[in-house]
C-alpha cells in the first residue's frame, strides 16, 4: 500500500490557492466538504448487504419517534373505562359515539382477513389520523404492534437525553458507548459498499461504533462541494487517504471517499428512482427521508441499516381532540402514518426484504394534564412493518391502564429489546444477540417475524 500523498504534492491543489482546501478542514468540517455528509464512525470494512442478496438479511429501517410518543393515542385502548375517564378531551373515541364516524372515530384493530388471530383483537383502535396506515399495511396483515413497550423500570428514565441514549445503545449501562445497530452489523458477514446510513446532519447513536456509518441530508448532496473546483478537490482527497493502513485519519478519509464514489455512480434523477406502485409521499421532511431511503434500497449500494427520526412528540399541552383534523397530535400522527404507508406502497414486493421498526424513548402519562396534554411516562407502542411481518398486536397489556398508582403511567410489560431481538435474528440473521443487547436476558420470540 502506498503512503498517502502529502498536502504539498496533492494533485491539483498546489496550483489552486483559492480553494482554501486541506485534509484538516475536510475531516474537521465534513458537513461543508461532503454536502452535509458526516463521517461519525470508522471501521475496517463497510456494512450491509441489500435486497439483491436476501440471504444476508433484510434492510433494517429504524424510525425513532423523538420526544416520547403517546402510545395511548397512537394505539388506544378505546373501550377501556379507565382510559375514557382519565382522558376526557384527548381520548380516541369509538365509532358509536358519532352519527358519522368517518375520519373521526378510532380505527378498530381486529383479527380477520389477512390478519391472523391474536389475543388482544378488538381491544385497541388506531388514531383516526392514521387511516392510511390502517387501510394499507394493517389491513394487508403486514403491520405488528407491541404495546406497553419500553425499557423496564430498572433502566427507564424520564429524561429525554438519557432515554434516547439508552434506547439507541440498547442498554442503560454506562459501560457501553456504541449503538445496538452497529454491534449488529459488526456480527454480520459479507458486508460491503455503503452499509450504514443515518438520515440528517448528525449520525444517530444506534449506528455509532466500529463499523463505518455515514449521515446525510440527501442522496444527491452527499458529495464533495463548496470549492472552486470540486472535481479537482475530490481527486485530491481520494489520493490522500489510503484504506487499510491502520491509521484512523487515513481510514476515515478513505471510507468517506469510497461512500461518495458509490453514491456518485447512481443517477437518482432517472425514472427508476421515482415512487412506484402509485405511491404518493406527503409533503413533509419525514416523508422525504423515507422516499430517499426507498431510493437507496433500489440503488443496491449495499444498504443494510438506516436510522431516521421524526420529532415533535413531546406533547405536554394542547394535543387536541383526535376527531379534529386540525389538532396538533393528529397532524403529527397523520404525518407519521402517511409517510410509512407511502414507503410501504412504493417498495411493494421489495418489502419482502425490508423491515421497519419504530421506537420512542418513553410514553406519556395515562391521564391528561390541565393543559390538555400529557407528561413523561413509561410504556408506549411500537410498530413493526414488512411483508415478512405477521400482522396483529403482540405481547402483554394490563387489564386496566391505572397500573402504576405512584406515577399514573402505563407500566412497561414488553421490553423493546425483545421485539428488536426477534426482528434482528429472524429477519436479519443475527447470531450475536448477547452482544447487541448485553444487559438484556433474551426471551422467547413473540412470533411477529416470519422467516
Amino acid at each position: 500500500m502506498t503512503s498517502p500523498t502529502s498536502l504539498d504534492t496533492a494533485p491539483g491543489l498546489d496550483d489552486d490557492p483559492t480553494s482554501g482546501f486541506s485534509r484538516r478542514t475536510f475531516l474537521a468540517g465534513t458537513a461543508a466538504t461532503a454536502g452535509a455528509a458526516a463521517v461519525v464512525t470508522v471501521g475496517t470494512r463497510y456494512a450491509f448487504a441489500s435486497p439483491e442478496a436476501p440471504s444476508n438479511g433484510d434492510v433494517m429501517v429504524l424510525v425513532f419517534l423523538r420526544g416520547g410518543a403517546d402510545g395511548l393515542s397512537l394505539v388506544a385502548p378505546y373501550n377501556m373505562a379507565t382510559y375514557r375517564a382519565l382522558r376526557p378531551t384527548i381520548r380516541v373515541k369509538a365509532p358509536n359515539e358519532f352519527t358519522d364516524p368517518t375520519g373521526k372515530a378510532g380505527l378498530p384493530m381486529n383479527q380477520g382477513g389477512a390478519i391472523p388471530n391474536f389475543a388482544l383483537s378488538g381491544t385497541f383502535a388506531m388514531h383516526p389520523g392514521m387511516a392510511s396506515l390502517h387501510a394499507g399495511p394493517w389491513t394487508n396483515g403486514h403491520l405488528a404492534v407491541v404495546h406497553a413497550a419500553g425499557m423496564p423500570a430498572a433502566e427507564e428514565t424520564r429524561s429525554h437525553f438519557d432515554g434516547q441514549k439508552n434506547f439507541e445503545f440498547g442498554t442503560a449501562s454506562w459501560n457501553y458507548s456504541t449503538g445496538f445497530l452497529n454491534r449488529y452489523l459488526a456480527g454480520q458477514s459479507g458486508v460491503d459498499r455503503l452499509a450504514a446510513v443515518g438520515r440528517g446532519g448528525q449520525l444517530q447513536r444506534s449506528l455509532a461504533g466500529g463499523v463505518a456509518a455515514f449521515s446525510m441530508y440527501s442522496n444527491t448532496s452527499f458529495n464533495v462541494s463548496g470549492y472552486s473546483n470540486n472535481t479537482r478537490a475530490r481527486t485530491a482527497l481520494t489520493s490522500w487517504y489510503d484504506a487499510g493502513t491502520g491509521d484512523l485519519l487515513n481510514q476515515t478519509g478513505a471510507n468517506t471517499m469510497a461512500a461518495i464514489g458509490t453514491l456518485g455512480g447512481v443517477n437518482f434523477a432517472s425514472t427508476a428512482f421515482l415512487p412506484q406502485n402509485g405511491a404518493v409521499y406527503p409533503n413533509s421532511g419525514f416523508a422525504n427521508e423515507l422516499k430517499e431511503i426507498a431510493q437507496l434500497i433500489r440503488a443496491n449500494v449495499g444498504l443494510r441499516c438506516v436510522a431516521v427520526d421524526i420529532g415533535g412528540w413531546d406533547s405536554h399541552d394542547g394535543m387536541g381532540a383526535p376527531e379534529d383534523p386540525a389538532s396538533p397530535f393528529r397532524q403529527r400522527a397523520a404525518e407519521f402514518a402517511d409517510a410509512l404507508s407511502a414507503f410501504y406502497t412504493d417498495l411493494g414486493s421489495g418489502m419482502d426484504e425490508v423491515t421497519l421498526a419504530t421506537i420512542s424513548e418513553f410514553g406519556r402519562t395515562i391521564n391528561e394534564n390541565g393543559s390538555g396534554g400529557t407528561d413523561h411516562g413509561w410504556g408506549s407502542s411500537m410498530f413493526v412493518m414488512g411483508r415478512k411481518i405477521r400482522g396483529g398486536i403482540y405481547g402483554a397489556f394490563p387489564t386496566t391502564i391505572v397500573d402504576d398508582p405512584q406515577h399514573g403511567d402505563l407500566t412497561v410489560m414488553n421490553d423493546y429489546r425483545r421485539v428488536l431481538s426477534e426482528v434482528l435474528s429472524v429477519r436479519g440473521n443475527a447470531t450475536n444477540l448477547s452482544t447487541i443487547f448485553p444487559t438484556f436476558s433474551q426471551q422467547s420470540a413473540l412470533g411477529l417475524a416470519l422467516s
